[in-house]
């Protein structure tokens, strides 16, 4: 097995490091080096499709776009390359960032090599190279980020005098659910949710579902 690597990395001595650690393993082939964004994207582009990196190891902080920012680039063109963040500490927002750009794993540089490996394996065979201490990071750091949001919406909820079930069937208008549907969900007649409706309408000052979505959209009533 032939693994196509690419490194994007600034500093020469990290990049040589990585490359003669990596040489000892005959099943990885680095084809591509670069020191910042531009220069991956470019090399990326005189690439043949067939000899493009199958795994790019991505140093978080470069000069110019920074690596979470040249990983949604290249995900953009390249959506079949799998990208291994590297960085020097542990940072639940940089963390989050980086999976939402398209990365597949985050990696600490001085992480042992078997380690670097291991994650390679893993993203050719399917996988997501994340520890299982990276991915708690992340998914408490999405539960803080979506508490924070729900928070905000019923925050601006207040400022609008809704209550909680005019907020919830807001939501439903805002997600183009019919009357029925919204009073399915909410196990109340379609009676009563245009009654909720005419409140909401008159409480945001508005006199239709489109008024109605732009106005929650634009004042924060909506995550």
């Amino acid at each position: 097995m032939n693994i196509r690597i690419g490194i994007v990395e600034d500093q020469i001595k990290i990049m040589d490091r990585l490359k003669a650690r990596l040489s000892f393993y005959d099943d990885f082939i680095i084809i591509m080096e670069a020191q910042s964004c531009k220069e991956c994207l470019k090399k990326l582009n005189d690439l043949p499709s067939q000899s493009l990196p199958q795994v790019i190891l991505m140093d978080i902080e470069l000069p110019g776009k920074s690596g979470i920012e040249a990983t949604q680039a290249i995900k953009a063109t390249y959506p079949d390359i799998e990208i291994l963040i590297q960085t020097v500490f542990e940072n639940e927002e940089k963390i989050f960032q980086s999976i939402h750009a398209g990365a597949s794993g985050y990696l600490l540089k001085d992480d042992p090599i078997q380690k670097y490996v291991d994650s390679i394996y893993e993203l050719i065979n399917g996988g997501a190279a994340l520890s299982p201490s990276i991915a708690t990071k992340v998914i408490t750091f999405i539960k803080n980020e979506n508490e924070s949001k729900e928070e905000k919406v019923r925050e601006s909820a207040k400022e609008f005098s809704l209550t909680e079930r005019e907020l919830e069937i807001l939501h439903g208008i805002i997600d183009d659910l019919t009357i029925e549907h919204i009073g399915e969900k909410y196990f109340i007649s379609p009676h009563t949710v245009r009654v909720h409706i005419k409140n909401i309408y008159k409480k945001l000052h508005v006199h239709s579902r489109a008024a109605a979505v732009r106005f929650a959209i634009t004042n924060g009533l909506y995550s």
